[in-house]
């Protein structure tokens, strides 16, 4: 049978189980060791998957940080970084945007063709 795919789902909550506040600014959540754990996440990935309000609000690069990672993702024979995948109803994403200006693959679904 097929090797099925894997889906790791990486998500920083508040104590009271809050991703986000009100506010315009980005909210931290995590500390060095919790980058350092997502940096390792990305490198063992194929693609990274962010919906278009995340990438909007948050505008991140979505790379594996780590030259020695990315370095060892080359050995294997994969990409230098994951693919980089949103889903966006509106498909109204900014042309600044980071996503667009670092990495290598990007993949948009949107329900507009």
């Amino acid at each position: 049978m097929a090797e099925r795919p894997f889906v790791l789902l990486s998500v920083a909550t508040s104590v009271d189980g809050y991703i986000d506040d009100t506010s315009s600014q980005r909210l931290l959540l995590s500390n060095a060791d919790d980058f350092d754990r997502v940096d390792q996440v990305r490198a063992e990935s194929d693609a990274i998957l962010i919906g278009g309000n995340t990438l909007r609000s948050d505008n991140p690069r979505l790379l594996v940080n780590s030259d020695d990672r990315r370095a060892a993702r080359v050995a294997a024979g994969k990409p230098e970084y994951p693919l980089k995948v949103t889903i966006t109803a509106s498909g109204d994403l900014d042309r600044d945007l980071k996503f667009w200006h670092f990495g290598d693959k990007k993949v948009v679904y949107t329900q507009y063709r």
